[in-house]
């Protein structure tokens, strides 16, 4: 079958508004409206307007009664629920990688990656030791300059300092290298019962990161990432959807109070939701 070619033109931003008040929104001054996507971008804008139009309809019309401003309240909700979502998992990718380097240089020194017992196989054991290499050589960290200057031996800095040059992602990695009883000691300490489930929930929350870190929406999003039900402790809790935000934000409290660094995210996200009514609480998993 044969794909037909990509034929739309350019349009203005005032181009948009008219074709949006031609599906039935409701603008009371285009100009603003105009403004606005100049601004933030229509493709961003897009996805929302979509949440609010009845696609059962020839034309897909905006439903009745939704307005310009209607949708640029659950824009704004979207970014705020980013802001605080990107806060927490920071703090927790700070505890993690901390309990890591704690955990591997209490069990094998200063320098565990050079130790084949730390991981679960010689494959990954050599991944990550070529990742953290090029974590290293590639940092501008002063921290990373430091070592350079002053040693020559080992070719690699103590894992309490190269940690701090993990991304969340490297970090998601390097846990899921490691050998399984060290991270099911780290599992412990975040309130998560076996390795597995640590390193699928860590995973889960990297790709809640990088949605946040881009300014992507959770509003309405299907994670394609989704955390395994930890059904002793009811986390995700009963009902709640494991591919949408609410499921994510409630494995995130438990390992964080868990870790005594209680934040409670759920109520602070409930919270934010209530000044938006114009948010379906279903689209976030409330």
């Amino acid at each position: 079958m044969t794909l037909p070619p990509f034929t739309k033109p350019h349009a203005s931003a005032t181009d948009r508004v008219l074709h949006l008040k031609a599906k039935g929104l409701a603008i009371p001054r285009p100009k603003v409206a105009a403004r606005k996507i100049e601004m933030v971008g229509y493709e961003r804008l897009r996805i929302y307007f979509l949440s609010r139009r009845d696609h059962t309809l020839l034309g897909k019309p905006f439903l009745p009664g939704t307005s310009y401003n209607h949708i640029l309240k659950i824009y704004e909700c979207d970014a705020k629920l980013r802001a605080v979502c990107f806060s927490v998992v920071g703090q927790f990718e700070v505890l993690l990688r901390n309990r890591i380097s704690e955990e591997l240089s209490a069990r094998f020194g200063s320098h565990p990656y050079f130790d084949p017992k730390a991981f679960k196989t010689k494959e990954l054991h050599l991944e990550a030791l070529q990742k953290l290499t090029s974590v290293y050589n590639s940092s501008k960290d002063k921290r990373a300059k430091h070592y350079k200057d002053n040693y020559s031996n080992p070719p690699l800095p103590a894992i309490w300092t190269l940690k701090e040059f993990l991304t969340f992602g490297a970090t998601s990695r390097l846990l899921k290298a490691l050998d399984g009883p060290l991270v099911k000691a780290v599992a412990a300490d975040f309130g998560v019962p076996t390795d597995q489930m640590l390193e699928n929930w860590v995973e889960a929350l990297v790709d809640l990161r990088n949605v946040c870190a881009h300014h992507d929406r959770l509003f309405n999003r299907t994670f394609q990432k989704q955390p395994q039900r930890y059904q002793n402790a009811g986390v995700p809790a009963a009902g709640v959807p494991n591919n949408k935000l609410r499921a994510l934000i409630l494995c995130l409290d438990h390992m964080m109070t868990a870790r005594g660094a209680s934040v409670q995210l759920d109520a602070v996200v409930k919270k934010i939701l209530t000044k938006y009514p114009e948010v379906r609480l279903a689209e976030v998993g409330y």
